[in-house]
């Protein structure tokens, strides 16, 4: 639901379902004093700190010596202490400081206090790296029988991806050296630009506005307008790409040291392997979606090009031919607490929880990073940081942003080992409650309204798939580039990324050669091969939501996803509620359901 187009549009009327529990207010900033830390010099910080070193230290007396690996009585009580390692706090400040930046990225107490502690917490991760290493180093006839026997079911999922992982992992010492290394040569670059991207400001009808709430807002705007503050984007863009620049070479040619150091085959094959994926997987999407999904998605330009008779410019492909009210955040509010309740009533109190203990920052602010994100771990509470702005997409923001909070609160379900989630199903889990509010919405819209919403929901899905794999693309060449020939200009990069938005968008979009200026700020691209997820999740969403409609019964096996947390691989997670998003048939269904909204807006349109 996104791309509405701010003017004198009337405000949502919306009524909220007076069956569900009152909610009689809620926050909306973090409440970090209450869920975290009182400020950086809190005594508690310290505590949490010297206790998760002392324990590790105690591991470390116990086990380095590797009479672990004498039998499986032996190895069962190592795994079992080992597990017990993630019940400390010591990763809480970390979460903290990370939050502290979030929110101003010019705190520079935090960002001192946060580089200290990451040197203490690099430190004492790698004090364990030999219990990891000694099991990876285990013969292979010895792992089938490890991952056969009974008494250490609960660590088979573990105990596989070491195995897994064995072929790549190094020795000791190298090991250290590259997590010792990460810092500098990755987590400082990377937090460098999120800082200048943080304070940037673009000059728009007089005013500085900060340049990642404008990112965030511009394709909201009328026409007019929308052109006026990208084009102040882009002077700021432009500004600060050769800063981009140098950081997206340090951090691609940094990854090609590591996978030259650790064997990888191909730029991707970490993120598949991270992701509890394989890359037959990745590469299987990306031939579904760059033919068939771009057909698609030329066809869907190409026909509102003609419905509106104009050619499109790149950031007005996701016009309609009617803009949609605006929605305030108490209404979005209103509407995902229906919708959540309605689907299953857990969902519903997950979210007043939330919003009444301060888990959700709501506004932008001078400083404050760019996007919406939602942020969990072990033993730490689940935050929402958005930067709403009154319009319809915000709904969809905010239903998406809730639907990674639900997943991680029922991913708890798991033990402490498997109560992360892969990336993959964590896009599926977001994208499923962007549906699940879309069809609420749906039934509450005058005719206008309900195309121009189908239009937001197609260009949504659109966006998640198609752009996403093309972004996906443009990221694999331009690794690629630099590889072969040392370095790219940011430039260079900008109409990288232009050339495959035009590979999906068709003929019916006219691009510039500044629509790929977002290489720039994007952080996505930081983040090594991430933007793949998005499709996945958006594929196996469609058609996980497409099967509750024809049989509501499907919500238990909804369920039965948000709970499995990382318990399995992402293939066999997906199996067990009977989608297998490696065959290139359920792919193919995923882009069928897009196909027949197409087809539904073209018959609504064409009456």
């Amino acid at each position: 639901m996104s791309k509405n187009q701010k003017g004198n549009q009337k405000d949502f009327k919306y009524s909220q379902n007076i069956g569900n529990p009152k909610l009689q207010s809620f926050k909306t900033e973090w409440d970090l004093k209450k869920l975290y830390y009182k400020s950086e010099n809190d005594p508690q910080i310290e505590m949490d700190v010297v206790t998760t070193e002392k324990q590790y230290g105690l591991f470390v007396k116990k086990y380095s010596n590797l009479k672990f690996l004498k039998s499986t009585k032996t190895l069962l009580n190592a795994l079992q202490t080992f597990k017990q390692l993630s019940n400390t706090n010591g990763h809480k400040p970390a979460y903290y400081l990370s939050y502290r930046l979030s929110l101003n990225s010019a705190d520079i107490q935090a960002q001192k206090r946060l580089s200290l502690l990451e040197e203490r917490l690099t430190k004492i991760s790698n004090s364990i790296l030999f219990f990891e290493l000694a099991l990876s180093k285990v013969p292979k006839k010895q792992q089938l029988v490890l991952l056969a026997e009974k008494s250490l079911f609960e660590f088979q999922f573990f105990l596989s991806n070491i195995f897994k992982f064995a072929e790549y992992t190094l020795t000791e010492p190298e090991e250290r050296i590259l997590s010792l290394k990460s810092q500098t040569s990755r987590s400082m670059w990377v937090n460098g630009t999120e800082k200048i991207l943080g304070s940037a400001t673009i000059k728009y009808k007089g005013k500085n506005v900060p340049l990642n709430a404008a990112l965030m807002q511009f394709m909201d705007l009328p026409k007019k307008e929308r052109h006026q503050m990208w084009d102040a984007c882009i002077e700021t863009l432009t500004s600060l790409g050769p800063i981009a620049e140098n950081e997206l070479n340090a951090l691609v040619i940094d990854k090609k040291i590591n996978d030259e150091l650790r064997r990888y085959k191909k730029p991707y094959t970490a993120t598949a392997l991270g992701y509890d994926q394989n890359e037959k997987d990745i590469e299987t999407l990306v031939k579904v979606v760059s033919s068939r999904g771009y057909e698609l998605s030329k066809k869907f330009y190409a026909y509102k090009a003609k419905l509106l008779k104009v050619k499109f410019s790149y950031i007005d492909r996701d016009d309609a031919p009617f803009t949609l009210p605006n929605a305030s955040f108490e209404t979005a509010v209103s509407i995902c607490r229906d919708a959540f309740y309605e689907f299953n009533k857990l969902y519903g109190s997950i979210f007043d929880e939330m919003l009444k203990n301060g888990q959700i920052d709501v506004y932008p602010k001078q400083g404050k990073g760019g996007g919406a994100y939602c942020s969990s771990g072990v033993h730490v509470p689940t935050l929402v940081l958005l930067n709403h702005s009154d319009d319809f997409s915000s709904i969809k923001t905010l239903a998406h942003e809730m639907g990674h909070a639900i997943h991680a609160h029922r991913s708890k379900e798991q033990s402490v080992l498997y109560e992360d989630h892969s990336i993959i199903t964590a896009e599926t889990a977001s994208t499923f409650f962007e549906a699940v509010v879309a069809e609420h919405v749906l039934k509450l819209l005058t005719k206008n309204d309900a195309i121009a919403l189908l239009n937001n929901t197609i260009c949504d899905r659109i966006s998640a798939i198609m752009m996403c794999v093309a972004r996906f693309s443009a990221e694999l060449e331009i690794h690629e580039t630099i590889r072969k020939e040392g370095a790219m200009t940011w430039q260079e990069m900008s109409a990288c990324l232009t050339r495959h938005f035009k590979a999906y968008c068709g003929n019916s979009v006219v691009f510039a050669e500044t629509d790929g200026h977002k290489v720039v700020s994007q952080m996505h691209f930081r983040m090594n091969f991430y933007q793949y997820s998005y499709a996945f999740g958006s594929l196996a969403s469609g058609i996980m939501h497409s099967r509750y409609k024809a049989n509501p019964e499907f919500a238990k096996n909804v369920e039965s996803f948000l709970t499995s947390g990382r318990k399995a691989s992402v293939s066999d997670i997906f199996r067990e509620i009977g989608i297998d998003i490696s065959s290139e048939k359920v792919l193919e269904e995923g882009l069928s359901i897009l196909e027949a909204d197409i087809q539904k807006f073209i018959d609504l349109t064409s009456k």
